[in-house]
């Protein structure tokens, strides 16, 4: 690579984040459809990041020079300035030869050499190994020997990036952080099923952190932490209390290279210094470890782990399509007693069976438990089928008899599953239970679960346990279904009352207000991305319609002749083009509308909802088809299944109908039917059928 020098920076004005939105978005229509799959993401990603980098580089640089002239009163020359950019101090170093300016300068080979810089840069700072993964010289499949991606995409993108500046000079650090969401978010619906694998849903992450609520001390771990969501979140909660995001250490590992490097810049962005972990299964490998080599204690863990995996046993590099060779693994890996685990989770010498080998749910609970301090807690997303999967040791008839005439009983284990459960209830472990809405998670169609568990509870909940039924309200798009801000509000009562219906008032009065600020920061926010997307549209329709008066007007002083067909001929297509700006602007401004009915019918329904809860919380028969706080001798009593219909009433009873108005639908069924035989038997007689 030869240097092209220092880049000639032009101030560029502040973007806004929808702004910045719709530039980010844009270098992804410009690249989609030339990688395999849904790969794209992660090289627009990274390439933000580094153009990031390289530019807040340079604005570092250009702050510390501009400090010395101050300081010694005097300009410096542009070779001083070289000089003194060189040792400046820097967030991150960027090596010579690989700065932005740098990529600018070449023409051909683009994507062989914006490899080579990226991995010079993260080979040059320990914080950024392993966030640059992609190859933007990959080979074609075809054997020619042409990139997959052709240098004049590579190109286009690179320009495309250089119209504005992504320093702190116009692009402060929460409005990069909020446009990376705001990419993941795209690019997770855009996915569709494969997103499951890097983002969870922002308003389960949101509720999760919000029942645990994060504070300032603690050591925050996601064992398969994707893109970082839940660590985001949980440096936002601290943000909204006043506390600085770094009041928190952050912690994370994940098994997929490339979503481990989205999580990294994620977390760089945010400002969290996570320590994140790729490339190795947190159940056959975990990356954060203490004494002895058992797992590493923290205070909060959050996860959302892959469900029901059928081989969490093996490692990565195992999981293949051999069967036969997974089933001798399977011999060697569990013996009589199950999974043999060094680490000390569960199996032999600890309080928990090992989990079976066709369902890693509790292999990833267990190790998030495991993770905990003594008096730490834990937010898991879980397949509802943790709670009921397994049966308890039962006698079954085999259907003969002894020779006295009694029959013969055999007895039949308890399932390993059933026997977790019941170890966490009898532990006092499970503190809370809240089911989910169908489809709001990327993939997963099976009914899902948040469980909370806590390794220190107040006495008065030690022998209880908290289930809420939240699966009735949601908003249903189409293609997933979607927890609005008033069914947040209803899930976060329901946990921090735990029962209690003096606490409502104050529960609903503080998420009310919360909630209400985030309804109107998203309908800002929406606002505000539809003006920046339809921007050019909007221009070119104000140019359009001074370029057509203008024309109207002169065509108006011509005579009849060649010159004013032509004219009008041009006016008509001035006007079709003027027709169809018309068209996208009034699309943006139904758009517009539509953001502004929702925001309102959700300002509405927090209102409402509100009122909903205080009147729920006095009235106990209503208050028990929501949530209630069961006992754990009830639970035992139900063989320690924690289906929540066994303990809440989820049924949803037909609407009643009057009897009069019953007969009056009869009535009508009657007469419609009447009248549809005789238009049948009018149409047979012009047929030439009579009927007989």
């Amino acid at each position: 690579m030869g240097s092209a020098g220092p880049v000639s920076r032009k101030p560029d004005m502040r973007l806004t984040q929808q702004q910045l939105e719709a530039h980010l978005w844009g270098a992804a229509n410009i690249l989609r459809g030339k990688t395999a799959g849904q790969d794209y993401k992660n090289y627009i990603l990274s390439l933000m990041f580094y153009k990031r980098l390289c530019d807040q580089w340079e604005n570092e640089a250009d702050e510390a020079i501009a400090e010395l002239e101050r300081q010694q009163g005097r300009a410096f020359t542009e070779a001083q300035k070289a000089v003194f950019r060189a040792r400046g101090a820097h967030r991150f170093f960027i090596p010579e030869d690989c700065r932005w300016g740098d990529m600018l300068a070449v023409s051909v080979n683009l994507g062989e050499e914006l490899t080579l810089a990226m991995r010079a840069v993260a080979d040059a700072n320990e914080e950024l190994k392993g966030v640059f993964t992609v190859d933007w010289n990959q080979p074609a499949p075809d054997g020619s020997g042409r990139p997959l991606i052709p240098n004049e995409v590579v190109y286009a993108l690179i320009q495309h990036f250089n119209s504005h500046d992504l320093s702190n000079a116009s692009v402060p650090p929460d409005v990069l952080g909020g446009a990376y969401q705001y990419l993941l978010k795209k690019f997770a619906d855009d996915a569709g099923a494969k997103a499951g694998e890097f983002f969870t849903p922002p308003e389960v992450v949101d509720t999760l952190v919000h029942i645990l609520e994060p504070q300032p001390g603690d050591t925050i771990y996601d064992p398969t932490c994707g893109s970082g969501g839940m660590l985001v979140h949980s440096a936002d909660f601290l943000r909204e209390q006043g506390h600085r995001a770094t009041a928190a250490q952050y912690f994370g590992q994940e098994m997929n290279w490339s979503n481990a490097a989205i999580g990294k810049i994620n977390s760089v962005l945010h400002g969290l210094e996570a320590q994140i972990v790729a490339g190795a299964s947190t159940i056959t490998d975990p990356a954060f470890r203490g004494a002895a080599g058992k797992v590493r204690k923290f205070s909060l863990v959050l996860a959302n782990f892959p469900f029901s995996d059928e081989f969490w046993w093996l490692k990565p590099e195992f999981q293949t399509d051999d069967k036969k060779k997974k089933d001798k693994l399977k011999k060697e890996t569990f013996g009589k007693e199950g999974y043999k685990d060094p680490f000390g989770r569960f199996g032999r010498g600890t309080a928990f069976k090992a989990p079976p080998a066709g369902y890693g749910d509790y292999a990833f609970i267990l190790h998030c438990l495991a993770s905990l301090t003594d008096t730490g807690r834990a937010g898991v997303v879980c397949p509802q089928g943790v709670l009921f999967r397994g049966q308890p040791e039962v006698e079954e008839e085999t259907g003969e008899f002894d020779d006295e005439g009694n029959p013969k009983v055999k007895r039949r284990k308890a399932d390993d599953e059933h026997l977790i459960r019941r170890a966490l209830l009898e532990s006092r472990l499970i503190d809370a239970v809240i089911s989910l809405p169908l489809n709001v998670f990327y993939g997963a169609g099976v009914p899902a679960c948040l469980l909370i568990l806590k390794k220190q509870r107040p006495p008065e909940r030690h022998d209880q346990v908290l289930l809420v039924y939240a699966a009735r309200h949601y908003r249903e798009l189409s293609n997933q279904n979607e927890l609005r801000p008033q069914d947040l509000m209803r899930i976060l009562v329901h946990a921090h009352a735990y029962g209690d219906p003096a606490k409502v008032p104050d529960l609903v009065a503080q998420h009310s207000r919360r909630i209400g600020k985030q309804i109107d920061a998203r309908e800002t926010d929406e606002v505000e991305r539809l003006e920046a997307e339809y921007a050019d549209w909007a221009d070119t329709l104000t140019r359009l319609e001074t370029q057509l008066t203008k024309d109207s007007a002169a065509l108006a002083n011509l005579t009849a002749g060649a010159i004013r067909d032509k004219a009008k001929v041009g006016l008509a297509r001035l006007q079709a083009q003027r027709d169809r700006a018309a068209a996208k602007v009034a699309e943006r401004d139904e758009k517009i509308a539509e953001t502004r009915r929702r925001a309102d019918d959700d300002r509405r329904d927090v209102e409402v909802f509100g009122a909903e809860l205080g009147a729920i919380y006095g009235d106990p028969d209503e208050l028990i088809k929501h949530a209630r706080v069961v006992g754990i001798d009830e639970v035992e009593e139900n063989e320690f299944n924690l289906n929540i219909p066994r303990y809440v009433d989820t049924f949803d009873p037909e609407p009643r109908v009057e009897v009069k108005d019953a007969l009056t639908a009869l009535r009508d069924a009657e007469s419609a039917l009447k009248s549809a035989e005789g238009q049948l038997l009018a149409l047979l007689r012009g047929a030439g059928y009579e009927a007989k």
